[in-house]
């Protein structure tokens, strides 16, 4: 007997749905989305820009020659000028002399005076990330996410060759010990390793804990399943804006996000392997048990007849099953178009989302307050989706959220880059945006999960994590360079990136209610269009039409 997705579906659907089991590993595989987007996001404070000044030779006495700090400067007299007054900028002192001839000192190291308005010390008070410097800031950022973009790839192979379980494990448990190595960095060069080594198993943890948890349900409940995993997401933001506003120092702060995590030190006792891993990779045995346990948990009879059936398709799969590879997203056309589709829309939805972030503690307002209320409105806006999706489905949803976020992105950066005055307004529009990001996220999430079979599903979210993190890359250099090279700010470059993405929305096929692929065969099959749908459709009606027959 071959092995059939739908069997396997079936097996799914017949164990309770949203039961008391799937429930409670849903929240304890989404609470992982806590430590995660603290560390994703935390650089909004730990690189937060603090008030400067170069406060070379500030304690000399005026009226004096000054030799040691300027050098001596001599009237043409014969006599030597003294110095009248020295002004102190961010970068430089200016020396003002008698004979009134001036001299620029620029400072070094540990020659910074910062009077913090908000962080009381941060990266850029510690290692004097400023002037000549500054740029370091963003180039941390780009670091983490470089390494992010790396454990997408890496992590996203092993939990389809190993299991989601062990790299969600691994992943967790060695994200605190580096987190927690990272507050005692001594030396810039230290910090932005650390955080590098941080990104990649960061990455790894997402792709394998959110593969975990949609696995676990049917088509009707995977939307939930993704918008709850997204909930959490807004909830971190909420954390970090009242962690950040009690511990006012970067070391205190990044030790408390890291701690964040050891609270799951039950989980290897607690959430079990993906049952659809088991089944494709022919594991009869755990697949049983774990069956029987999650029976028992909902105290519902054991599906004999479905597990019968799908425990023959298994005897030839375990001797048929094989490893796939990045190629395999590429091996027909209909996965090509999909793939180079998915991998543009993650990289918009990235480079918009967190460049908008990390905008956030200069926009008008308390930044601790921002960033609350930017999670609570997201967590708002990840609710909304689930009726969406629920009955729109998830490409018209995706597609408007792009263009919503496209057109608020565009209003801002207008009216930032040409107007002035109407900074509430801009910060209006741009959170706006950010939420239809957000938005785009909880729904891509779950469509891509569903574009996907399950062969390939996580080097599928793995590489699509690549581009989303490629994106999470560029955005503080966007951010950074936007103004300098062009005069314009950024947000004008997220809003045109996300119109585009709506357009490109809409050859992609719809998933809603079909049963998730689990063979590269049948995942090219509905990648064909609206054909195919309509295929797919009159097969359902059929099955439907015998079902009432008997």
């Amino acid at each position: 007997m071959a092995f059939s997705s739908q069997n396997a579906e079936n097996l799914i659907l017949s164990l309770g749905g949203k039961g008391r089991f799937q429930l409670t590993i849903l929240f304890l595989a989404a609470f992982t989305y806590v430590p995660l987007v603290l560390n994703h996001v935390i650089m909004a404070f730990h690189g937060s820009p603090i008030p400067h000044k170069c406060m070379v030779g500030s304690g000399s006495v005026i009226d004096t020659n000054l030799t040691s700090l300027a050098g001596p400067r001599y009237l043409t007299s014969g006599t030597e000028a003294y110095v009248t007054n020295l002004t102190h900028s961010e970068c430089s002192t200016t020396v003002g002399y008698s004979d009134g001839q001036q001299k620029i000192i620029k400072c070094k190291s540990d020659q910074w005076k910062y009077t913090p308005k908000h962080v009381h010390r941060n990266i850029v008070s510690q290692f004097d990330l400023v002037c000549s410097k500054k740029y370091l800031v963003s180039l941390a950022t780009t670091i983490y996410f470089t390494g992010v973009m790396l454990g997408g790839l890496v992590f996203g192979d092993l939990a389809d060759r190993f299991g989601r379980l062990p790299v969600m494990l691994f992943t967790l448990y060695a994200s605190i010990v580096v987190g927690l190595a990272t507050a005692f960095s001594v030396s810039y060069a230290m910090f932005v390793c650390l955080r590098f080594v941080h990104g990649v198993l960061i990455q790894g943890l997402q792709t394998s804990a959110y593969t975990l948890l949609m696995e676990l349900f049917g088509p009707k409940d995977r939307p939930f399943a993704g918008i709850v995993a997204e909930l959490f997401f807004g909830v971190a933001f909420m954390v970090l804006g009242g962690l950040a506003y009690l511990l006012r120092d970067w070391q205190h702060l990044q030790i408390a996000a890291s701690l964040v995590a050891v609270v799951t030190v039950f989980y290897p006792w607690v959430v079990p392997e993906s049952l659809r891993w088991l089944i494709m990779k022919g594991k009869t045995e755990e697949a049983e048990k774990q069956i029987q346990r999650i029976c028992k948990t909902n105290k519902i009879p054991f599906p004999a007849e479905c597990w019968g059936l799908l425990k023959d398709s298994m005897a030839g799969q375990a001797k048929t099953v094989r490893q796939h590879n990045l190629t395999h997203l590429f091996r027909s056309r209909p996965m090509t178009k999909i793939s180079l589709i998915c991998f543009y829309l993650w990289f918009t939805m990235s480079v918009s989302y967190y460049g908008l972030t990390f905008k956030m503690t200069s926009f008008k307002g308390n930044p601790y307050l921002n960033f609350f209320i930017s999670g609570l409105v997201e967590s708002f806006t990840y609710l909304a989706c689930i009726p969406l999706m629920n009955k729109f489905g998830r490409r018209k949803p995706l597609m408007y959220s792009f263009a919503c976020g496209g057109v608020m992105c565009l209003s801002s950066g207008l009216i930032n880059s040409f107007t002035s005055g109407l900074d509430h307004l801009v910060t209006g529009f741009a959170l706006t945006g950010k939420c239809s990001m957000a938005c785009c996220f909880a729904t891509f999430f779950v469509y891509a999960s569903e574009l996907y079979p399950t062969a390939v599903r996580n080097i599928g979210l793995g590489a699509g994590m690549f581009f989303a993190r490629f994106g999470s890359v560029m955005a503080p250099q966007i951010n950074q360079w936007a103004d300098l090279l062009l005069g314009i700010d950024g947000i004008l470059i997220f809003g045109v990136l996300a119109v585009a993405a709506s357009v490109l929305v809409y050859p992609l096929p719809e998933t809603h209610q079909k049963h998730l692929a689990d063979s590269l065969g049948e995942a090219g099959e509905p990648a064909g269009g609206a054909e195919v749908a309509r295929l797919n459709t009159e097969e359902e009606h059929e099955m439907e039409n015998r079902a009432v027959e008997a």
